[in-house]
């Protein structure tokens, strides 16, 4: 980071997945910009082969501020989130602080928290329909 500025680790706890299928992807943003529809605005990026049940993603190096993240279960490898009639996802998803939406996702200022351990750890739980 610039200036020597601290960084730090970021353990993102999964639970609840479905099968093995696919992809998990994480994305973490640093501001409302993009979030969560967008993963070229975010700032950290992750694709991680799923595994049933739980598994945890680390991303390393980030810079002590509020940030907000989505997940999805990508069963199908399209990398983004499929949905059918009306919006509904067809596949899991979930964000931090485990925040949902009123018929979409949730803002970022319901979404974000802050970071400001050395290491930390977000726990959620994917959400199939």
């Amino acid at each position: 980071m610039l200036n020597n500025a601290p960084t730090a680790t970021l353990n993102v706890e999964i639970e609840g997945i479905k099968n093995d299928k696919g992809h998990i992807l994480l994305a973490i943003y640093e501001s409302k910009t993009g979030f969560p529809d967008d993963p070229q605005k975010a700032i950290a990026r992750k694709r991680i082969p799923a595994k049933a049940g739980k598994m945890t993603i680390t991303v390393e190096g980030l810079a002590y501020k509020k940030y907000a993240f989505g997940i999805i279960h990508d069963e199908n490898d399209n990398q983004k989130l499929d949905t059918g009639l009306f919006g509904i996802p067809k596949e899991g998803f979930c964000f931090s602080r485990q925040a949902m939406g009123t018929l979409g996702p949730p803002d970022y200022d319901k979404a974000a928290f802050d970071f400001k351990a050395g290491i930390e750890t977000q726990k959620v739980k994917v959400s199939y329909w």
